[in-house]
């Protein structure tokens, strides 16, 4: 990710494992570790949102970070909108083709590939045809997990933008790549080998360091960056109609919606009621 020293940093779906470079942290599920591996960390400023109703003025950030969160998402056109109203720059990450059809995760509703720069998004139809064959082997098989780290990069799609997010929905389930091409074949394992070694050894690197040291190592980077020069009061808006907001004690009111939404231990609960 080219994330600039001054930029302004929003992270969405943070969950159990925000980026040290965020400045803000926004999840929708505070409560709930159902889809995510762990309990949510908090550990700087943060926020309960809908990452398709965000509640920050436009261009409130330099960067946004959404990773592994845009394939969960009802309407991801929407949540696309959103993340270029926020920031002006911004990357995302989620899995690839080859990985939602190999694993099938069920609470995933989109398919994604990148392809010549640009990003195609599928609606997921019945794609859980190995159910939890390949989830088991990679938590009981060294072997197969060697080969799953080896080929990562073709399990994921790592897309990062500026001022616009290149896209298209395709109505098909047909697959968007040509899996029986050796022209597309030789492209992917090429792009393999030409992961730079950081990237490469990466996932292997991090099973090494347990994962409460990486988080405890991350907070107090965070803490130990320089003060954002903007707060939540003055960037947070009614998450319905992008108004201004009055803060209160317990509260953030919007005068425009005659909504209260709740501070909740001191993190601001801006959910839409459905």
């Amino acid at each position: 990710m080219n994330i600039r020293p001054a930029d302004f940093v929003l992270e969405i779906g943070s969950g159990h494992n925000p980026k040290a470079r965020s400045d803000v942290l926004c999840d929708k599920f505070i409560d709930d570790d159902h889809q995510r591996g762990g309990g949510i960390v908090a550990d700087r400023s943060m926020i309960e949102a809908d990452g398709q109703h965000l509640p920050f003025a436009d261009r409130s950030f330099d960067y946004v970070i959404c990773s592994h969160v845009l394939e969960h998402v009802e309407n991801p056109k929407l949540m696309i909108s959103e993340l270029e109203r926020v920031a002006s720059r911004g990357y995302i990450e989620v899995p690839s083709e080859i990985s939602e059809r190999l694993y099938g995760w069920s609470y995933h509703l989109w398919i994604f590939n990148l392809i010549d720069g640009k990003l195609l998004i599928q609606k997921k139809v019945d794609l859980n045809q190995f159910g939890q064959l390949f989830h088991t082997l990679v938590t009981q098989d060294k072997n197969f997990l060697h080969f799953h780290k080896k080929y990562h990069p073709i399990f994921l799609v790592h897309y990062e933008w500026e001022q616009k997010i290149d896209c298209e929905f395709r109505d098909s389930n047909a697959p968007a790549l040509d899996f029986n091409s050796s022209e597309i074949i030789n492209r992917m394992l090429m792009d393999v080998q030409n992961v730079p070694w950081l990237e490469k050894w990466r996932p292997i690197i991090k099973d090494l360091i347990p994962r409460k040291m990486v988080s405890s190592l991350k907070t107090m980077i965070a803490k130990q960056r320089r003060q954002p020069s903007k707060t939540l009061r003055d960037i947070v808006v009614c998450p319905s109609c992008k108004e201004e907001v009055k803060w209160e004690d317990k509260i953030i009111y919007c005068s425009h919606c005659d909504t209260d939404y709740p501070i909740v231990g001191g993190i601001p609960r801006l959910i839409l009621e459905t």
